[in-house]
């Protein structure tokens, strides 16, 4: 009878055992998958931004139909971040935080405009909602987009992000298109991508229900009067 009991404690401590081993690996398995389906930009995690938007952009004719302004852009260098529209959020029974939107601003040179009349003569300043947050510690993005990348060509669609003199801003990251087959100005005559839009221009598709009204001037427009 004792030999049985002896017998019998060994397979239950080798049962727990096992059931111990089998919850540590789906642990560790379900932490891998967490962790490997966490998004990192340079070396910090991120938080995603997801929208959904009043108009469908999904072409270049009606993301074109849409848009203040449409050109060809070299990007020079981020040249600040701010962190707008500060919210309160409860972390705990008795803690809250302040959490505040990051957005980066670039210098960018206009190198070619397809819709409106940007200035080419000297850099503007190009808003992109997104970067690093004030922690410095992790980065916010819209679905679909990251940083633009310094020394790039770009086509963007852009609002004007305001009243009269508001920033030249994009949200969606469809209206906005890195060049690929453009290295340097003299590419971009010969780039198939800008002649495709520089097409699509001339057959935009502005949406029934878009109030043209709604559309600003540009203090970095050349007919801007301030």
């Amino acid at each position: 009878m004792k030999k049985n009991k002896i017998i019998f404690i060994s397979i239950a401590t080798i049962l727990v055992l096992a059931i111990a081993t089998v919850t540590i690996m789906q642990i560790y398995y379900r932490k891998g998958i967490e962790q490997s389906s966490q998004k990192f930009y340079n070396g910090l995690p991120v938080n995603i931004s997801r929208a959904t938007y009043m108009y469908d952009t999904s072409t270049p004719e009606q993301a074109i139909g849409i848009s203040d302004y449409v050109f060809v852009a070299k990007v020079n260098e981020i040249i600040r971040t701010e962190h707008r529209n500060p919210i309160t959020v409860e972390t705990g029974l008795f803690s809250s935080e302040t959490i505040t939107t990051p957005y980066t601003f670039y210098s960018i040179d206009v190198v070619k405009n397809i819709k409106g009349e940007l200035i080419t003569s000297e850099p503007i300043e190009y808003m992109q909602y997104g970067g690093i947050n004030e922690d410095g510690e992790s980065y916010t993005f819209m679905e679909g987009t990251e940083l633009l990348e310094t020394g790039k060509y770009y086509l963007i669609m852009a609002d004007t992000f305001g009243e009269d003199g508001g920033e030249i801003n994009v949200t969606e990251p469809n209206r906005r298109v890195l060049l690929e087959d453009v290295n340097s100005v003299e590419d971009i005559e010969n780039s198939e991508i800008v002649k495709r839009y520089e097409e699509a221009y001339k057959n935009e598709i502005i949406p029934e229900n878009f109030n043209t009204n709604e559309r600003y001037i540009s203090k970095y427009d050349v007919n801007y009067e301030g």
